[in-house]
């Protein structure tokens, strides 16, 4: 089954909701900062755990979220039922939040058969589609086997690389007041600012009840930021997550060279070798 694009509706995933071949993923997280667990009010039907937070990511980096790496993704995938032929749904409980991360890890590890759940959990509820009180079991060992897209995930040395390219185009998607620096960094130890000629496209504002928003609505954002020459976007938040959702506006919206810095501010806020600006 090949998926329409990048993004699915609540009624095409309750249609294939039985589909043999179809694999749903609740990619859901606690918020930044929080030391309590992550608990979703339902599970839609069929759901697998996809936890990226605390097991889907490289244990080697004290950074949160990293990416792990291809023979780590490949096994887990395997052992989570993801074949070849797969088609992969992600999910989260906020709507469109850290589902983009997972969609955009499939992404860099080969595999474009994947979607965003639009609306998420709350949009499924809404409707009243099927769901249970238990994460469901693979029922068989999948054959999926990563092929790590190049570029697709970016660090520090590639960003400050790029910081006076005016080809790239680095956009924050942290809140206003934290890329001004105005308001502290929820993680500790963290400097408040920003990335050197970076512009700030906070996650929330391509969203609308949870959706994302329409592509007239995506394309006056991204044009009040992203000048024409522009070839390369990169993207930025907190952790790597929040960022993925931008990437994910900007594929729906036709961008192609698209870049995820995946240490983003807890990388490049506690390094003091990095440059910040505060305005």
């Amino acid at each position: 089954m090949q998926l329409p694009h990048n993004l699915v509706s609540c009624q095409w995933l309750a249609q294939h909701i039985d589909d043999g071949s179809l694999v749903v993923f609740d990619a859901g997280m606690s918020p930044a900062g929080s030391a309590k667990p992550y608990l979703a009010a339902a599970i839609i039907k069929g759901a697998q755990r996809f936890d990226f937070s605390n097991h889907l990511h490289d244990t080697t980096n004290p950074l949160p979220n990293m990416m792990p790496n291809a023979a780590f993704f490949t096994q887990a995938m395997q052992a989570m039922g993801v074949s070849q032929t797969s088609a992969v749904v992600v999910y989260d409980d906020q709507g469109i939040y850290s589902a983009a991360r997972a969609w955009w890890m499939f992404k860099a590890m080969g595999f474009n058969n994947v979607a965003v759940l639009d609306g998420g959990l709350p949009a499924w509820l809404a409707q009243q589609g099927p769901v249970q009180s238990a994460y469901s079991s693979p029922l068989a060992q999948g054959n999926f086997i990563a092929q790590v897209q190049v570029g697709l995930f970016i660090d520090a040395a590639q960003v400050l690389n790029s910081v006076a390219d005016e080809n790239v185009m680095l956009l924050d998607a942290r809140p206003a007041n934290r890329f001004s620096g105005e308001q502290a960094e929820p993680r500790a130890g963290m400097r408040a600012g920003h990335i050197p000629h970076s512009k700030n496209l906070p996650y929330p504002d391509v969203i609308e009840h949870g959706f994302l928003r329409k592509t007239a609505e995506l394309k006056a954002l991204f044009g009040l930021r992203v000048p024409s020459h522009v070839q390369q976007l990169q993207f930025s938040c907190g952790s790597g997550v929040t960022a993925c959702i931008l990437a994910l506006a900007a594929s729906e919206l036709g961008y192609t060279d698209l870049a995820v810095y995946d240490g983003s501010w807890s990388e490049w806020g506690q390094r003091v070798d990095l440059p910040i600006d505060t305005h």
